[in-house]
């Protein structure tokens, strides 16, 4: 079996994450170790349309 270097395997774990729906923002390798930084998405504020107000109506 030919030799696989690391960065044709970050490369192919890139795009399975990326296939899977997963936004990556950044590939880091060190070594042996393949690293993935991931987009955060942002978390709708489940309270945004809930009037919290206390006491009056």
């Amino acid at each position: 079996m030919a030799a696989t270097s690391m960065e044709q395997k970050a490369i192919g774990v890139l795009t399975a994450f990326e296939n899977a729906g997963k936004a990556v923002s950044r590939v880091t390798i060190d070594g042996r170790k393949i690293e993935l930084v991931f987009f955060k998405q942002d978390v709708a504020d489940e309270f945004e349309r809930i009037d919290m107000r206390h006491g009056e109506t």
